[in-house]
């Protein structure tokens, strides 16, 4: 592609466009000395960290200074924002077409479904990937070296760097074109969320046979798949795709999109810890992970929202005897219609049947408590004299 049209398509995309390290810091505010110091010396302004994955092994997140994610946060809004990836991108992107739900019901039709999972996706994207991306977009040698000295680190595109979900995305590009063109000869459907991909179809034998097609495809452009995610799903096993599992019922011709089980008794988990322990500082992740699932299963039969308030409405009666539960239950109310809660006053307590139940109910508390390091709030002033509390 020559100078002129390259030109011409930076200018149809509105990219800045710089040839200098002054012109750079002129566009972005800061001095030039810094910026050539971010180019450089990239791997000086990184923080690692280590999370475990689901497998409990460790993936090294790398955390860019705040300079530095500045700087990273002007490139992704100014130039990698503005040029479109490929239309099976389904992560990392703004619009109703895109995301996990989406993925998960554009595949939901097929009988037969194979998931492919690409090995350590972002460490694979090297530093040439990303040079030829910004040179192929209009940047001359020295912009697209800079632009890829401030994207990547070591060589290699960092998990927690701002630019690494677009710029994989669009590294990608020709890779989801090759996946497209062969699919689409064959009747098959893909798509491809971040290192996710999916393929499905209702000829059990083509998808089958096309497999090894695919990993030659994805090896060329020098990724590995990793096989021990590769999964091949039938009318009798479970489609999950990124997460999200697609039940069909044949009768009605209905398609539900469900959120993972153990992701929701996981959330039961946590809401019942916090009103046990009356901590709620993991409240706004809760509220997250709720807002994801209702977002999955809003379309089902059976409202997942009032489930989860029914069960927090649930909890709260297990703690009715205790002030401090009853206080933080209140200010920390989960959802805005939920009723307050009151609090029991166990003097009050006459009836046998009620004394055994509260008696139950403390026990039950205190082993939980103790079992899980929880710190009691509880000061238990005015219980009765007679109960003996031991540990």
């Amino acid at each position: 592609m020559s100078r002129n049209t390259l030109s011409l398509l930076m200018n149809s995309l509105d990219l800045p466009n710089f040839e200098t390290i002054d012109e750079l810091s002129e566009l972005i505010g800061l001095s030039s000395r810094l910026l050539y110091c971010l180019s450089m010396k990239s791997s000086r302004y990184y923080t690692f960290k280590n999370i475990p994955k689901r497998n409990g092994s460790l993936r090294e997140i790398s955390i860019p200074s705040y300079t530095l994610h500045i700087v990273q946060r002007w490139i992704l809004h100014e130039i990698l924002n503005k040029i479109t990836p490929s239309t099976r991108a389904m992560a990392y992107r703004k619009g109703r077409g895109f995301g996990h739900k989406q993925n998960a019901f554009y595949h939901a039709h097929t009988l037969y479904g194979l998931s492919v999972d690409l090995k350590d996706f972002f460490p694979c994207i090297l530093s040439n990937k990303v040079y030829t991306l910004f040179a192929n977009i209009g940047y001359n040698s020295f912009a697209a070296t800079v632009l890829t000295n401030l994207c990547t680190l070591n060589g290699k595109l960092p998990q927690g760097s701002a630019c690494s979900p677009a710029i994989s995305n669009l590294v990608c590009i020709s890779l989801d074109k090759r996946l497209i063109g062969l699919c689409e000869k064959r009747g098959i459907r893909f798509t491809r969320y971040a290192d996710d991909m999916y393929f499905s179809c209702d000829n059990k034998v083509i998808l089958l046979k096309t497999f090894p097609i695919i990993q030659k495809i994805i090896e060329d452009d020098g990724f590995v798949i990793n096989i021990k995610k590769v999964h091949f799903h039938t009318p009798s096993n479970k489609k999950i795709i990124t997460g999200v599992t697609v039940v069909s019922y044949a009768k009605e011709d209905i398609i539900k999109l469900k959120a993972p089980r153990d992701f929701k008794r996981k959330i039961r988990t946590e809401i019942f810890q916090s009103i046990t322990s009356g901590n709620y500082s993991n409240m706004g992740h809760i509220l997250g992970e709720i807002a994801y699932v209702d977002y999955i299963e809003k379309e089902n039969g059976a409202a997942y929202l009032a489930r989860v308030k029914k069960y927090i409405r649930d909890v709260g009666q297990k703690i009715q005897y205790f002030p401090e539960l009853v206080k933080e239950y209140n200010s920390n109310l989960f959802f805005v219609d939920l009723e307050i809660l009151k609090y029991y006053d166990i003097q009050k307590i006459q009836r046998t049947e009620e004394y055994e139940n509260f008696e139950d109910t403390y026990k039950k508390r205190r082993e939980y408590i103790l079992k899980h390091g929880i710190e009691d709030i509880c000061d238990y002033k005015n219980w009765p004299e007679h109960i003996i509390f031991s540990e």
